[in-house]
C-alpha cells in the first residue's frame, strides 16, 4: 500500500475465508482503539414495498444480540470504556464505528462482531423502534435538504433505486400480517454478507494480536463469495433530461442548480479527471466564471462538481447561489457557463500545467498528511475499500496519474444542454405538485428545445474569460526547519501591554505546516446590539471582499478565514508555512484597508438579516440554546434581535463603523508550526506596523451571566415540535466543578438518552453534554418530540433525575472507577494533530490560561476525585434551590 511519509503506523491486509477485507493497523501512538466496518447495502436494496428498511435494520442492530440481549448494551460498554460508536446508513453501503480504551478494545469487538453474527432483532423492540425511525422523519420533514432531495427522487427514472424513500416512517415499516421483525431478518441475511463487508482495526496494539482478534471474532460473519448484482437501470431515461424544477423552499433560499448525467466515476479515481474539470469550472480568481458573474450582481457564490454520485452514475453540478437580481437572469448565467465552457474546451494546450500544479499540491498533502480522530480515519478507510485498488486504501484521496486527455474530452461531452437538468430553488415558485412524503411544492418545465440548440452552438468564450494562472503560492519551497526551540508551551515574545504576540515553533509532528491566529478586540464592536451586528457584517463582507484575489492562495494549500467573535474579529490562516505569513500579513492589510462597494453592502445585509431570519425555521433545540448563549453571554444576542439592529443601517453608517472599528483595540496574536523564532519576530514587527494608529487597549474581558436562581422560559413557536432545555452552570470557574459536570456528563448521558429516547420514545433528539459558556462549565440536557408537550418533557427529565439519583447512592465501586477511567481518557487525549495541537493553545491564550495546564490540572482533579464528594455534588445542583434554567419551547 502507497503510505504518506508522515505516517508511522504499520499496516496489513487480511481476507477471511467468508470473503471479509481486512485492513489490520498498529498505531503504537494512539491513546485510544477503534474499529469500523462498512458494508455494501444501502437503501438501493430496501424492498419496493418496505422502503427504509436498510435504516430500520441499521437501528435495531443496536437493541442486542442473541449473547447480550439487553438494547443499548454495546453502546453502554463502549461509553463506560471511554469511548463512542454510531453508525449511518447511505445509498449503497452502511457504516458501523466506535472506538475505547486499548484494555477493552478486544472485549468491545468481540461485542460488535455479535451485530453481524447473530443479531436479537427482537420482535418486542420493532414498535419502540419504528417509532425512533418516524420521529427522525418527522425532524426532517422541515429540513430544506430532505425536501428538495425528494423532488429530486421523483423526477427520475422510478426504476432506479434512487427513486425510493430512504429513511422510512411508520407507514412503510409498519406491520402487516405479521410483525416486521422477520423481514428485519430476512433483509439482514441476504444483504449482510461478509464478502460484501470490509473492517478496518486500529489501536496500539501489534499486528498479529489485531490478526488473532478479528480471525477469532469476525469468521462467523455469513458468506457466500456472490458478486454483489450491478444496478441496471439508468438514473435518467431521456424524458427526465431536458428538464426544468422550480422548487419552494421552507427557509429563504434563491439558488440555481445546472447538473450534467454522467455514467459511474469510481474506476476514473487515478487521474481525478472529474475533480480536476470541477476545479477549472469553480475557479474564483480573475477572469473566472464566479468573478464575471458576481461583477454583474447576479451571484454570491460558485461551487463546481457536487451531485449525486453511485456505482453506475454521477451528478456533475455547478450551483449558483443567486442575488434577487440574478433569479430574473439565470437564463444569462446559464449562457455564460456554456461560453466558459467553451474556455476550458479551446485551451486543452495549457491543461496539463493546470493539471500538475494540482496534483503537485495533493502530493504535498498527502506526504504531510497528519492523523486525525482514529474513529473518524478508520471509518472513512473502511469505505474507501470498497471504491479504491488495495494499494489505494490510503492514496485513493490524492492519486493524480497524469492529465489523461481523451478521457477530458469525453468527460466534457457529458457537459452538453441536451444533457443537462436545471433547478432553481426560490421563494416564489407558482407549483403545480406536491412532492411525496416530505410536501415539496414544486414544478416541473420542459426546456425550450431550440434555447437548448442554442447553447450547444456556443463555441466562443467571452473576451474576459480566463481560465487558472500557474499558482505562485506553489513556487515557493516549503522547507522542513531545524528544531531550535523545545519550548513545550509557547512563549510570550516581548511586547507592549494589549499586543500580546506568542509563538511556538513545532517539534512534534514535523510538518511543512502552521497556524496563525490573530483576535481583534474593538471597543466600538461591543457598543451595542446594532454594534454587535455590524461586527457580523463587516466579517461576512471581508471575506467576501478576499475571495478573488486570494483564491489562487486556497487552492495552494493555504487556507484563511475571518470570523466575527463576542467583542471583534478573529482571522486564522492555516496550511503550508512557506508564504503563511506573508499572506496573514497581506490579509491582515486588507482587513485594515479594503474597499468594500455599496452594492455588496447592500446584498450581504439583506442576505445576513435573512439568514438570521432563517433561524426561526431552525430545530426547535437549536433556537432554545441561541436564547440560553444570548441569556448567558451580553455579547452574543439572539438572532432575531441582530436581525432587527441590521435592518435600518444605512452604508454610510457601515462605512463609518468600519472605519472607526481598529481606532480602539486589544490585539492577542500566535504563530504555531513550521517557523523559527526569527520568523515569528519578524511578523511582530510588522504587525505593529500594521496597528501603530491604534490606540491599544487593556483586555476586554467577555462577560457572563452567573445564575441565581431556578429560572424557567416558555416560547412560543407556531407549527414546530415541542422541546425543552434544561441547564445547569457552575457557581466558580474551580477546576472541581468543571470535573465534576464532566463526571456527571459520564455517568448520566448514556442512560438519558436509553431511558427517555429508547424506552420511553420522547423523540429523536435526546441527549445530555457537558456545556461551558465563557469558560464557565455547565451541563445541558435537552428533548424533542413530535407529540409530548414541553410541560411532559419537564415532568418526564425531573422524574428520570429523581430516579438516576436514587441509584446514585448505590454506585458500584466498579462502575464508579470505570467511569472515572473513560473521563480520564477523554480529558488527557493526546493532540493527534497540529490543529488539534494549535486550537488547544489558542484557547488556553484567549482564556488567559497563560501557564497552559488545564488539561493537566483536570486529570489531577480526575485521579483525586472522591465518590461521596461527587455524589453530595450532584444532589446538590439538582437539589430545587441550586441555579438552573429550563427553557421550553411549544
Amino acid at each position: 500500500m502507497k503510505v504518506s511519509n508522515n505516517d508511522n503506523r504499520n499496516y496489513h491486509r487480511l481476507t477471511l475465508d467468508n470473503g471479509l477485507q481486512v485492513l489490520l493497523v498498529s498505531d503504537l501512538s494512539s491513546d485510544k482503539s477503534a474499529a469500523a466496518l462498512t458494508v455494501n447495502a444501502g437503501h438501493f436494496d430496501d424492498p419496493a414495498d418496505r422502503q427504509g428498511m436498510a435504516h430500520f435494520l441499521e437501528h435495531m442492530l443496536f437493541l442486542g444480540t442473541k449473547q447480550h440481549p439487553q438494547p443499548g448494551y454495546f453502546s453502554q460498554f463502549v461509553s463506560q470504556a471511554g469511548g463512542q460508536s454510531n453508525a449511518w446508513t447511505g445509498t449503497e453501503h452502511s457504516c458501523y464505528f466506535f472506538d475505547c480504551a486499548p484494555q477493552q478494545f478486544y472485549n468491545a469487538l468481540s461485542l460488535f462482531a455479535e451485530f453481524f453474527i447473530d443479531p436479537l432483532l427482537d420482535a418486542s423492540q420493532t414498535e419502540n423502534e419504528r417509532n425512533a425511525i418516524d420521529a427522525e422523519f418527522k425532524m426532517k420533514i422541515k429540513d430544506d435538504g430532505r425536501r428538495i432531495y425528494q423532488v429530486h427522487k421523483e423526477t427520475v427514472n422510478p426504476l432506479h433505486p434512487f427513486a425510493k424513500f430512504s429513511v422510512g416512517n411508520k407507514t412503510t415499516l409498519d406491520n402487516r400480517e405479521v410483525c416486521i421483525a422477520q423481514e428485519v431478518r430476512d433483509f439482514f441475511t441476504t444483504h449482510y454478507q461478509a464478502q460484501w463487508m470490509t473492517l478496518v482495526v486500529a489501536g496500539p496494539h501489534s499486528i498479529e494480536e489485531l490478526a488473532q482478534q478479528v480471525e477469532q471474532y469476525f469468521r462467523q460473519i455469513a458468506g457466500t463469495h456472490q458478486n454483489k448484482a450491478e444496478i441496471s437501470e439508468p438514473l435518467y431515461r431521456p424524458q427526465d433530461l431536458g428538464l426544468l424544477l422550480h422548487i419552494a423552499p421552507r427557509k429563504h433560499m434563491q439558488k440555481l442548480i445546472v447538473s450534467f448525467a454522467m455514467n459511474g466515476i469510481d474506476d476514473l479515481y487515478k487521474h481525478k479527471s472529474v475533480s480536476f474539470l470541477a476545479h477549472l469550472l469553480g475557479y474564483e480568481g480573475e477572469g473566472s466564471l464566479y468573478s464575471i458573474l458576481k461583477e454583474q450582481g447576479w451571484i454570491n457564490a460558485l461551487s463546481a462538481g457536487g451531485g449525486i454520485s453511485g456505482s453506475n452514475f454521477k451528478d456533475f453540478n455547478v450551483s449558483f447561489a443567486l442575488t434577487d437580481e440574478g433569479i430574473d437572469y439565470y437564463e444569462d448565467i446559464v449562457e455564460m457557463l456554456f461560453e466558459y465552457i467553451a474556455l476550458i474546451k479551446s485551451q486543452l494546450a495549457v491543461l496539463p500545467r493546470l493539471y500538475q500544479d494540482k496534483r503537485t499540491l495533493l502530493d504535498i498533502a498527502f506526504n504531510n498528511q497528519e492523523p486525525s480522530r482514529l474513529l473518524e480515519w478508520a471509518s472513512s478507510i473502511s469505505v474507501n475499500m470498497h471504491h479504491y485498488e488495495p494499494q489505494d486504501y490510503l492514496y485513493g484521496d490524492y492519486v493524480m496519474q497524469g492529465f489523461d486527455e481523451q478521457l477530458h474530452k469525453k468527460l466534457c461531452n457529458y457537459l452538453s444542454p441536451h444533457n443537462m437538468r436545471m433547478v432553481l430553488i426560490h421563494p416564489d415558485v407558482e407549483p403545480t405538485m406536491q412532492a411525496k412524503w416530505y410536501h415539496t411544492p414544486y414544478d416541473v418545465e420542459q426546456l425550450n428545445h431550440e434555447w437548448l440548440n442554442a447553447l450547444a452552438a456556443i463555441d466562443t468564450p467571452l473576451p474576459e474569460m480566463q481560465l487558472p494562472k500557474v499558482n505562485p503560492y506553489l513556487q515557493v519551497d516549503n522547507v522542513l526547519y531545524d528544531v531550535t526551540n523545545k519550548s513545550r508551551t509557547p512563549t510570550l515574545l516581548k511586547d507592549k501591554p494589549g499586543f500580546a504576540f506568542w509563538f511556538k515553533q513545532d517539534a512534534t509532528f514535523r510538518v511543512t505546516k502552521g497556524h496563525f491566529y490573530i483576535e481583534i478586540d474593538s471597543l466600538l464592536g461591543i457598543k451595542s446590539v446594532k454594534h454587535m451586528a455590524l461586527t457580523r457584517l463587516f466579517a461576512d463582507l471581508l471575506m467576501d471582499s478576499m475571495a478573488e484575489q486570494y483564491y489562487p492562495a486556497e487552492l495552494a494549500g493555504l487556507n484563511y478565514h475571518i470570523n466575527s467573535h463576542q467583542g471583534g474579529l478573529t482571522l486564522h490562516t492555516a496550511g503550508l508555512s512557506g508564504n503563511q505569513i506573508t499572506l496573514a500579513l497581506q490579509l491582515l492589510e486588507h482587513m485594515l484597508h479594503a474597499v468594500i462597494s455599496a452594492t455588496r453592502f447592500a446584498e450581504y445585509k439583506k442576505q445576513l438579516i435573512r439568514h438570521w431570519k432563517n433561524h426561526n425555521h431552525n430545530k426547535p433545540v437549536s433556537e432554545l440554546f441561541s436564547v440560553l448563549g444570548a441569556k448567558l453571554m451580553p455579547w452574543n444576542p439572539e438572532p432575531m434581535a441582530l436581525a432587527r439592529a441590521l435592518k435600518t443601517i444605512s452604508f454610510n453608517e457601515f462605512c463609518q463603523f468600519r472605519n472607526q472599528f481598529f481606532d480602539s483595540v486589544h490585539i492577542k496574536a500566535f504563530l504555531h508550526g513550521n517557523w523559527q523564532e526569527t520568523h515569528a519576530l519578524a511578523m511582530q514587527k510588522k504587525l505593529r506596523r500594521l496597528f501603530e494608529k491604534s490606540e491599544i487597549l487593556e483586555d476586554l474581558k467577555r462577560p457572563l451571566v452567573v445564575l441565581d436562581n431556578y429560572q424557567q422560559q416558555h416560547i412560543e413557536k407556531s407549527g414546530s415540535e415541542h422541546a425543552l432545555v434544561y441547564y445547569i452552570q457552575a457557581q466558580t470557574e474551580d477546576v472541581f466543578e468543571k470535573v465534576a459536570l464532566m463526571m456527571l456528563n459520564q455517568l448520566i448521558s448514556q442512560q438519558y438518552f436509553e431511558t427517555l429516547r429508547t424506552q420511553q420514545q420522547l423523540g429523536y433528539l435526546v441527549g445530555a453534554g457537558y456545556a461551558p459558556f465563557n469558560t464557565r462549565a455547565g451541563i445541558a440536557f435537552y428533548i424533542q418530540s413530535p407529540q409530548y408537550d414541553s410541560k411532559e418533557l419537564l415532568a418526564r427529565h425531573e422524574q428520570f433525575v429523581t430516579e438516576f439519583i436514587d441509584r446514585l447512592t448505590d454506585l458500584d465501586d466498579t462502575t464508579w472507577l470505570e467511569a472515572i477511567g473513560a473521563l480520564r481518557l477523554q480529558v488527557a487525549e493526546k493532540d493527534k494533530n497540529l490543529r488539534l495541537r494549535a486550537q488547544r493553545f489558542w484557547i488556553a491564550i484567549t482564556n488567559d490560561d497563560h501557564k497552559f495546564n488545564m488539561q493537566r490540572r483536570l486529570v489531577a482533579q480526575i485521579d483525586s476525585m472522591d465518590k461521596d464528594t461527587l455524589i453530595a455534588y450532584i444532589k446538590t445542583i439538582f437539589s430545587p434551590l441550586h441555579p438552573k434554567v429550563a427553557l421550553l419551547c411549544n
